[in-house]
């Protein structure tokens, strides 16, 4: 979602979508993190929400739970739900723990704009974005599920390229095209997550999703997941959408047919 995740030991910032989205957005996150359907309730998954805003005392006391060892799963996880709503005091207790975090644990923060995070925040996070309409049957979403439908019915890895091109060409068109890669590329994240999870048995996935679950095994669902994660580095290199979109299609329809 997001720079790149090759194992969450970075922090992630995640900007855009409603409140409900993000934490879908989140519950993808955490399953991605741990490679299957992790139970919310874990004591090693701890969620600092928007309303009332947390005291800078209850940002330290988070802080201090993230140092410590995971109890139950590889990785302790902290959500931030929005970390613009945060004093000026409570980021600086905050970013600290950023600029270092310890070894096994992951801070995943949200914000509904990129323009209220502290540069300081943002530029120890890996920085993605999901659109308004992630979650429902808003636009990302349904472009998602549009473009896996076509690969599936791809045949060969010039059909993959043509489709590369065709999103490419709307990429360019967009008023920011950043934005318009980021929002599918997240979504295709996290359509993946889902099929994670329906691959679990904890959650039935419809459409794109449960075709991806079927299509694929878990090993080809996480490796899928790492090639949509290494695309949002590119992007944020400014490499060509098409060309971006051209190696992440292609290696869809190796892992799919081949």
């Amino acid at each position: 979602m997001l720079g790149s995740l090759p194992d969450f030991s970075c922090p992630v910032l995640v900007a855009g979508g409603g409140k409900e989205s993000r934490r879908e957005c989140a519950k993808g996150l955490l399953s991605l993190l741990e490679g299957r359907q992790a139970p919310l309730d874990s004591p090693d998954f701890l969620f600092v929400e928007e309303s009332p805003a947390p005291s800078v005392a209850q940002v330290r006391e988070a802080v201090e739970l993230m140092r410590k060892a995971p109890a139950f799963l590889p990785r302790r996880a902290a959500v931030v739900e929005d970390v613009s709503s945060l004093s000026e005091a409570a980021q600086d207790a905050l970013l600290k723990d950023l600029e270092e975090p310890a070894k096994r644990s992951s801070w995943i923060l949200f914000a509904p704009s990129f323009l209220g995070v502290p540069p300081a925040i943002k530029s120890r996070a890996h920085c993605y974005f999901i659109s308004p309409g992630f979650g429902g049957e808003g636009e990302s979403a349904a472009l998602a599920e549009d473009l896996l439908s076509r690969l599936f019915q791809a045949k060969s890895m010039s059909g993959a390229v043509k489709i590369a091109m065709e999103e490419g060409a709307l990429a360019k068109d967009a008023e920011d095209k950043k934005a318009f890669c980021f929002s599918l590329l997240s979504s295709l994240l996290l359509v993946c997550s889902s099929a994670l999870r329906e691959k679990d048995g904890a959650e039935a996935a419809g459409g794109a999703a449960s075709r991806l679950s079927s299509a694929l095994s878990r090993e080809g669902l996480m490796a899928l997941a790492e090639e949509v994660k290494g695309s949002f580095d590119k992007i944020s290199s400014n490499v060509s959408p098409q060309l971006v979109f051209e190696s992440l299609f292609c290696a869809f329809l190796l892992r799919w047919r081949f």
